[in-house]
């Protein structure tokens, strides 16, 4: 089984057993019913999603009839995947997070400008974040201005920066 990141427990809301989930997906994956795996260390549980609801651009769940938050203290800090199987087909210009990071940018002319290490949501869009062979990192946004092509299979995205974009 592969699995693929959607969040990370950050902490409980209330005493009932909700835990806050910063999600690393646009594409909700919290609906009641849905089978999910935690993950702790190098252990892998498997949660079956009770509740859901969005609070302050929080995922907040409960999961396994867990009612208390003594019984989900120890969860909070552990990631959250899906089965990719499990995972819905996506439009041509659809991407998952994963998919993306890891990626290899280079410029329209070829050049590379480094490895895409991450993904930001802010209320503009979805900002990439790029490690440059330098060390030091540039936010590109997630838009067709900037992001010419992504080719999955090639492990390749390319750029067209424009004039301070990447800060050279």
């Amino acid at each position: 089984m592969k699995l693929n990141l959607v969040g990370t427990i950050v902490g409980t809301h209330g005493i009932k057993g909700e835990v806050k989930v910063k999600s690393d997906t646009s594409f909700a994956r919290f609906t009641v019913g849905n089978t999910l795996y935690l993950k702790q260390g190098n252990n892998t549980k498997e949660i079956v999603i009770n509740s859901h609801r969005v609070h302050k651009n929080m995922d907040l769940i409960t999961f396994n009839n867990l009612k208390n938050i003594n019984d989900v203290l120890e969860y909070v800090g552990s990631e959250i995947y899906v089965d990719v199987s499990d995972l819905d087909e996506l439009e041509d210009d659809e991407y998952y997070y994963n998919d993306l990071i890891g990626l290899i940018a280079y410029t329209e002319e070829g050049k590379e400008l480094g490895v895409i290490q991450d993904i930001n949501e802010v209320p503009q869009g979805i900002i990439l974040v790029l490690e440059k062979p330098d060390q030091t990192t540039a936010l590109i946004p997630f838009v067709e201005e900037f992001i010419a092509e992504v080719n999955i299979e090639e492990n390749k995205i390319i750029i067209t920066p424009i004039e301070g974009l990447l800060w050279e």
